[in-house]
C-alpha cells in the first residue's frame, strides 16, 4: 500500500491496526481504511480512563440485589401464610380460587427473588471489574473532528505509539 516503511504500528483488539508513516496515520481494518495526513492533525492525546458511571451502576445494582435478598424470605412467608388462610376455608368458591392462584403466583415470584438478587450481584461485580480495568484511549484531533481508538486496560504499547505520533507531529515544520 505504501512506498515508505511504517515507523510504528499498533494492533487493536478488533484486529484492525494503527500505522504511522512519515506523513500520515493509517487505521486499517478488515472493512475500512482511514488515512489521516499528519499535516491535518492539530494534536494527539492518549489517556487511561476509568468510567465512574460503571461504578455507580454497580453500587445501584448491588443495593437492589441486597434489597431483593432481604425481602425474599419475609415476602415468601407472608404470601404462604395468606395462601394457607385462603386454602383453609375449605370451600372452593370462585373468589377463593382466584385469590389462591394469585397468592401461589406471587409466591413463585418471591421464590425467584434470591436468584434475581444473585444475577444482579454478578452484573454489579462485572461492572466493577470493567471499571477497574479502564480504557486506554488514543485520540487524533483535527479541525472540529476527533477519532478515538480505545483498548481495555492499561496499554503501554498504545501509549508508546501515541508518543511516536506526537514526536513525529512535533517534528513537522509548520
Amino acid at each position: 500500500m505504501s512506498l515508505s516503511a511504517p515507523e510504528a504500528e499498533f494492533e487493536l483488539k478488533d484486529g484492525s491496526r494503527l500505522i504511522l508513516y512519515s506523513n500520515r496515520v493509517v487505521h486499517e481494518g478488515a472493512a475500512a481504511l482511514e488515512i489521516v495526513p499528519l499535516g491535518r492533525l492539530a494534536s494527539v492525546r492518549v489517556a487511561f480512563e476509568r468510567d465512574p458511571r460503571k461504578l455507580k451502576w454497580a453500587a445501584v445494582l448491588l443495593l437492589a440485589a441486597l434489597v431483593l435478598a432481604m425481602l425474599a424470605g419475609p415476602l415468601q412467608g407472608w404470601i404462604a401464610a395468606a395462601a394457607a388462610k385462603v386454602a383453609e376455608g375449605g370451600r372452593r368458591e370462585s373468589l377463593d380460587a382466584v385469590l389462591f392462584a394469585a397468592f401461589s403466583a406471587l409466591g413463585g415470584l418471591a421464590r425467584m427473588m434470591p436468584a434475581a438478587a444473585l444475577v444482579l450481584a454478578a452484573i454489579a461485580a462485572a461492572l466493577v471489574v470493567f471499571f477497574w480495568l479502564g480504557l486506554t484511549t488514543f485520540t487524533l484531533c483535527f479541525g472540529a473532528v476527533e477519532r478515538a481508538y480505545a483498548v481495555r486496560g492499561r496499554s503501554r504499547q498504545l501509549v508508546e505509539f501515541a508518543e511516536t505520533v506526537a514526536a513525529r507531529l512535533a517534528s513537522r515544520p509548520d
